[in-house]
């Protein structure tokens, strides 16, 4: 009875990616017409280039294709990596394009940062495939050997950088017969 309920769950997953699939299809139509329409805000924008605002207004344009590629992207390849894109592409058109108050630009600027700092300290785990933001099951003992790796070979590099500088210097201050 186990089995064919572990093949119902299977065959949902399944159905679940195609679903998937095919609504990045949809959204890869969706960007490329966008791309296209992007020609008449243009030329909006090249007829009113002098008037205030008008930049704004086809940058929004702009912005709006491009989050939907990160969209897309995260659709194709969800990992923690494009979350994070998606995530600081939304929180700098909100930024740039709205008309906000210093408090709510600080706080935009502060959405960034921690999303940057998010990409940059904190190291998800994926499955095997890197299709996965999280995991369960993780095996944590091997996700400290591989930092634990890392910096042995930061520590390998930044040695033999220092063994050619200093050797460098010792020639340079060889007397010179």
């Amino acid at each position: 009875m186990n089995n064919v309920w572990k093949k119902i769950r299977d065959l949902i997953y399944d159905a679940s990616d195609i679903m998937e699939l095919i609504t990045a299809v949809i959204v890869l139509i969706a960007i490329l017409i966008a791309t296209i329409s992007l020609w008449g805000p243009f030329t909006e924008f090249l007829n009113t280039r002098f008037e205030h605002g008008s930049f704004l207004v086809f940058i929004g344009y702009v912005f709006n294709i491009l989050i939907g590629i990160e969209f897309l992207k995260l659709l194709c390849h969800p990992n923690a990596n494009t979350v994070l894109e998606v995530l600081t592409f939304l929180v700098a058109r909100h930024m740039i394009i709205e008309h906000t108050t210093v408090f709510e630009d600080f706080i935009s600027i502060v959405s960034i940062a921690v999303l940057f700092a998010m990409k940059k300290y904190l190291d998800l785990p994926t499955n095997e495939d890197g299709n996965s933001i999280f995991v369960t099951n993780h095996d944590w003992n091997h996700l400290h050997e591989r930092h634990k790796k890392k910096r042995e070979q930061i520590i390998l590099e930044k040695s033999e950088r220092l063994k050619k500088q200093t050797k460098s210097l010792q020639t340079d201050e060889e007397p010179k017969s």
